[in-house]
Parts: C-alpha cells; sequence; structure tokens
C-alpha cells in the first residue's frame, strides 16, 4: 500500500497566502494552481466554471493541460467525466477524489473519458470541488496526478478542505474588485456595496476609506480602533505585524515588492481570533504611483450577513422561503423562525423541504454551505432600502 507524504504546515499557510493575493495579481490565481503542485504532487490543475445543468464549461486558469486537451474536454468529454459528475451531485465547499469517493473506481479506466483524454496524458488521479455556486454557475479546483505519483489519501483530501474556504472568499473577492481599477472616487462606493469590512489605506498607511461594514464593525469594539487614521489593535504585537503587511502591501501595489497578500491573526479573550487580511491595490489615474492596499476583516464568530432578496433571486425561491434560509443562515432554529413569523411549525418544515428541493441540497448544513458561498453573503444592502 502506498503512503501519501502530507503536504507540509508551512506550505498550507504559504498557500493560503498564495489564494488571497491572487485577488489583485494580474494574473489572477495562475500562481495559485502552480503552488499547489509541489506540495501535493501534481501534473495539472484546472479551475473552471461549469453549468450546473447544461454542463457547458469555460476554463479560468490551467496548468499542466494542453491546449488542444483542454479544448478536447470542454468541446467533447466535459459530460462523461465521472468525478466531475460525482461532484455536481454531492454537496459543495468539499474535495473528492476519484481514487476514494466514485463507487467502483477499478471501473473507471473502462471509460471512453479515460481511455482517450485522461490516460493519453499521462494522468491517473483526480480530486476536485465546487469553489463557489452562483446560480446555476460552479467555479471548480481540479488536482490531477500521473501514474507514478501515488493516490490521493483522506489526509490529503481533509487539508485540502481546509484550504477551501479561503480559496471562497478569495474568488469573491476578486469578483467584486475586477473593475475596482477605476481611480479612488469609484472605489469609495464600491467599496461600501461588501458586506465585509474593508479599509482602504493610502501610502501613508492611514485609513483613507471604511466602507460602511467596517465602520459598523469598529462602533463599540475595544479590539479595533482608528487612531489619528492608524488602525489600532488590542493586541500589541499584531499591531506590529499589521503594519508591516500593510507596508509590504503598499509597496508591492507600486511594483516593488511581493504581491501575496499578508495575513494577520487578532487574538480576542473568549473568542475566536480576528482575521486580517491585507493586499496591494494598484490604483489607476494620478493615485496609479502613490501606492495603496486594502484590509478585509473577517470575523467567524460574527453572525453571517445574508442578503435574502439576492437569495430569492439566485435559487428561485419564494419571498417566505429566503426569509426563512436567511434566519437559519443567521443561527435561527425552526422553532424560532416559526415563532418569528407567526406560523407552525409544519408550514416552516413545508418551507424548507421546498428550499432542499429548489437549491439541490438535502439537509439544513448542506444549504447554509451553499448559501455562505453565494454573492448573497458578500454583497451588503443599504438598510434604508
Amino acid at each position: 500500500m502506498q503512503e501519501t507524504i502530507a503536504a507540509p504546515e508551512l506550505s498550507m499557510d504559504a498557500l493560503v497566502g498564495s489564494a488571497y493575493g491572487a485577488v489583485m495579481a494580474p494574473t489572477g490565481f495562475q500562481d495559485f494552481i502552480v503552488a499547489m503542485c509541489r506540495p501535493f504532487q501534481l501534473k495539472g490543475v484546472l479551475m473552471n466554471i461549469r453549468h450546473a445543468d447544461t454542463r457547458e464549461l469555460k476554463g479560468l486558469w490551467v496548468h499542466g493541460v494542453g491546449k488542444q486537451w483542454m479544448e478536447s474536454y470542454v468541446l467533447e468529454y466535459a459530460a462523461e467525466d465521472i468525478l466531475a459528475d460525482h461532484i455536481l451531485h454531492s454537496p459543495i465547499a468539499s474535495f473528492y477524489a476519484s481514487n476514494l469517493d466514485i463507487p467502483n473506481p477499478e471501473l473507471f479506466p473502462e471509460n471512453r473519458f479515460y481511455r482517450e483524454w485522461v490516460e493519453p496524458q499521462g494522468m491517473a488521479y483526480a480530486a476536485g470541488a465546487i469553489v463557489l455556486r452562483e446560480g446555476p454557475w460552479l467555479t471548480e479546483l481540479y488536482l490531477q496526478r500521473s501514474p507514478a505519483q501515488p493516490p490521493f489519501a483522506r489526509t490529503e483530501i481533509d487539508q485540502l478542505n481546509r484550504l477551501l474556504p479561503h480559496l471562497q472568499r478569495a474568488l469573491q473577492m476578486r469578483q467584486r474588485f475586477a473593475e475596482l481599477q477605476l481611480g479612488q472616487d469609484f472605489l469609495a462606493s464600491s467599496l461600501d456595496v461588501l458586506a465585509m469590512p474593508t479599509f482602504l489605506f493610502g501610502e501613508d498607511l492611514r485609513v483613507a476609506h471604511a466602507n460602511r461594514s467596517a465602520v459598523e464593525f469598529l462602533a463599540g469594539r475595544d479590539s479595533l480602533w482608528l487612531d489619528d487614521g492608524h488602525l489600532q489593535t488590542s493586541h500589541a504585537p499584531t499591531s506590529r505585524s499589521l503594519g508591516l503587511e500593510l507596508s509590504n502591501a503598499v509597496r508591492a501595489s507600486r511594483g516593488d515588492g511581493s504581491e501575496l497578500a499578508g495575513v494577520v491573526l487578532l487574538p480576542r479573550v473568549g473568542q475566536m481570533p480576528l482575521m486580517l487580511m491585507a493586499a496591494p491595490m494598484h490604483l489607476s489615474g494620478p493615485s496609479k504611483q502613490q501606492g495603496a492596499a486594502l484590509l478585509f476583516v473577517f470575523d467567524s464568530g460574527r453572525a453571517p450577513v445574508i442578503a435574502s432578496d439576492l437569495i430569492q433571486l439566485l435559487f428561485g425561491l419564494s419571498e417566505a422561503e429566503a426569509e426563512l434560509a436567511t434566519a437559519l443562515c443567521g443561527g435561527k432554529t425552526l422553532d424560532d423562525a416559526a415563532k418569528a413569523r407567526g406560523t407552525t411549525i409544519n408550514t416552516v418544515r413545508s418551507q424548507l423541504k421546498s428550499i432542499f428541493g429548489k437549491t439541490g441540497v438535502k439537509r439544513q448544513a448542506d444549504l447554509m454551505s451553499l448559501l455562505l458561498a453565494s454573492p448573497a453573503y458578500f454583497l451588503a444592502r443599504n438598510k434604508h432600502q
């Protein structure tokens, strides 16, 4: 029995940084997928977008797969990919391996897709995951190994699953900031669209703009505050580390340093640490040479902000179903939801069953995973609307 050497934790830390660095990198996630190859002993990596119903596929970033092979996959073989089909019918935000999770993996080599597409490229094993689902469109990540490399081990799948939440957030951030090189005036209003607390720093390392979520986040908190425009923390070592990462991000935005984002954890008594992620911001126009940085604040203990109207649009839910889904993501129980809305528990259960049918999940946990990976979690709503 072959043993697989687990990817070192140091390499995993570097991959997390590489994923966040992709938010602003000119080449997107290309460097990230290349960086995955060495610690996970990979021959190729694909990050693509697939339609859940039509199986239409669009390649985003590819490494180790030739152009002709990618074209033949998109045009001919995508619908015959057994692993992809398995993933499409499984809960999102989890990795699955061809040698571990597909029923009767010994029959896989008899498949036309394997004989005509996988084997001729010198590939043998694959692992993949749906990272994000936005309506019927799925952002997927696939990892490939050659016959000379070991099959995937469950410990490796567990490590990959720990990487997924970071990759989800990085993908969403890149999507939201794709058009943010229009100048600072447009940037400020664009940042306010995000539900995640976000700060824009100038080259003097003072906060040039805090979005609405950031202003609300700072109010009444003693772990993070502004002092003459400088962001301070309640933990001195963290404040120093944060200053260093912001300095690095500003330098990188001017082309003088690494594009990798810096992640700093702020410890809190009796709570999970705050995650502070600094990334370079490439401005345009007159501000282009000044340098700037963005800081994102993620609080894993904070109740998620979900826009119920977006949930309704994304998944084709009724208004009542979207409100129930929002309540469940906010930590409410079915009994809580029934009491708050003045309905019976049977009515709420019936609505939940309808939600499952429309979203394609079978459990509440899977529903929450689906909603928290959707744009409804990342986009804020004006309270006055």
